[in-house]
């Protein structure tokens, strides 16, 4: 007995349902699995954190820097830890940098200074990728002796205070330049010199202040990419780019088409020109970039890229959501879902069967109607079962049928599912594969006492 529960322990210990009182036992644990799975969990105390980092295991220590609830604590015992891994893991937080949430705690400005110093570049790069670098790290990795470490600081710390965009635009190193200008406006003195140089000339010429002779020069650039790079620029005026609407080259047009303040009858001429892609977004409508009356004046735009920026707002009202939900294009539809809490759910299912990585937001997303969700769990593709076993809206029968399924990716991912009826979620801590048991044990759905139960049979 003892041993079949070991194996639910990692799953135990992960489990969010279950409070770290109730989990006091495991900390005691020489199963390596079960402390790592412990030091992923968000609600780690400072006591449990810097117990668990003095352990001195190296999955522990990894597991704990890459855990931004954990590293706020532990982090005195990290930053020397060493295992470069460690430090490199603490130093670039989470895992998926892309996915990072605000309210993530920072890593203190302490940690930060020591790792900007690490004498491992790899270290130093990790942290130049954080979105809270405090201004003494960044200054520090600005003036790094590694190439690639001043490259990654010149492309992700935003906004660069101007010292160390300085600085970075006067690297010797011409990709350093280049990241630097990325969405960053130079300071004037400054841009004859990157203009000059055809190294920096195409980024410069998207983001720089022009005068009239540059602007002269650029329009009629044997270079696609410089004349791309202008016709993007936000801080000239759109009036001066009115020749590139007749530009050879499509992506010049497209950057045209895609800028703020061109004349209506000008952007139809121009749109009329382009290729319709997918990637085809106005930035200028992105919720980062414009005020809610400006984006809801785009919502019935007849240029489709406008509508699309519009439909990442998680702020619409619901006309507009609505409307957007609505829309014939496939993209506004898919980016409406993935982005608004109140998206229509009847738009939902359609979306799981035509999308890719993005079924598996979608099955999960609260508006999923269940009745469609357990259609798309009994669907003849793969990939859409398995996506419609991770929503929470998921009928308990269907459920129920998806834990009994042959695949055990089916039944892994259904076996998490706080949707799967509790006899199903004690039935899979007996699953003969031990992945989806210990998938059923961090169900937050399983009840406290079964889970202490459990514990105590381990011991």
């Amino acid at each position: 007995m003892r041993h079949s529960v070991l194996r639910l322990l990692p799953g135990l210990a992960a489990n969010p349902g279950l409070g770290l009182p109730l989990l006091a036992p495991l900390f005691g644990s020489d199963d390596r699995a079960t402390l790592v799975a412990l030091a992923g969990r968000g609600d780690l105390t400072s006591t449990a954190a810097l117990a668990l980092a003095r352990r001195d295991d190296p999955e522990i220590g990894l597991a704990l820097a890459q855990n931004p609830a954990a590293a706020v604590h532990a982090w005195p015992v990290l930053v020397g830890s060493p295992d470069a891994r460690i430090r490199a893991g603490l130093a670039a937080g989470h895992r998926d940098v892309y996915r990072r949430r605000a309210e993530e705690p920072p890593l203190p400005s302490r940690a930060q200074e020591r790792l900007a110093r690490d004498p491992d570049p790899e270290v130093r790069r990790g942290l130049g990728y954080r979105r809270d670098l405090t201004a003494a790290a960044g200054h520090r990795l600005v003036a790094d002796d590694d190439t690639g470490v001043r490259v990654v600081v010149a492309t992700h710390w935003r906004p660069l205070p101007e010292p160390a965009l300085r600085a970075l635009l006067g690297d010797p190193e011409a990709v350093v330049r280049r990241h630097a200008l990325l969405g960053t406006v130079p300071p004037q003195d400054l841009v004859a010199a990157l203009l000059a140089d055809p190294r920096t000339r195409q980024e410069a010429a998207g983001v720089a202040r022009l005068g009239a002779a540059d602007l002269a020069g650029l329009l009629t650039d044997p270079d696609p990419a410089v004349r791309a790079g202008v016709a993007g620029n936000a801080t000239v005026a759109a009036a001066s780019l009115a020749v590139l609407a007749g530009d050879p080259d499509e992506e010049v047009r497209a950057a045209l088409m895609l800028r703020p303040g061109l004349a209506d009858d000008l952007l139809t001429r121009v749109a009329a020109t382009v290729r319709p892609w997918d990637h085809h977004v106005a930035p200028w409508l992105l919720p980062s970039a414009a005020p809610l009356e400006v984006r809801l004046a785009h919502v019935g735009s007849p240029f489709v890229f406008c509508r699309r920026a519009v439909a990442f707002s998680p702020d619409l009202p619901p006309w507009a959501v609505e409307r957007l939900a609505a829309d014939g294009d496939h993209s506004v539809r898919l980016l409406l879902a993935e982005h608004h809490p109140d998206a229509p759910g009847h738009i939902l299912a359609g979306l799981v069967r035509t999308t890719g990585h993005a079924k598996w937001d979608l099955a999960r997303h609260p508006n999923m109607p269940a009745a469609d969700l357990a259609d798309l769990a009994a669907s003849d593709d793969p990939a859409v079962r398995l996506a419609a076993a991770s929503g929470p809206n998921l009928p308990p029968a269907a459920a129920d049928d998806l834990a009994r399924h042959d695949d055990r990716e089916i039944r892994l991912t259904v076996a998490a599912n706080p949707a799967l009826p509790q006899p199903g979620i004690l039935r899979l801590l007996d699953d003969p594969d031990p992945r989806v048991a210990a998938s059923a044990a961090g169900n937050p759905a399983l009840p406290a006492d079964a889970a202490a139960r459990l514990i105590r049979a381990a011991r």
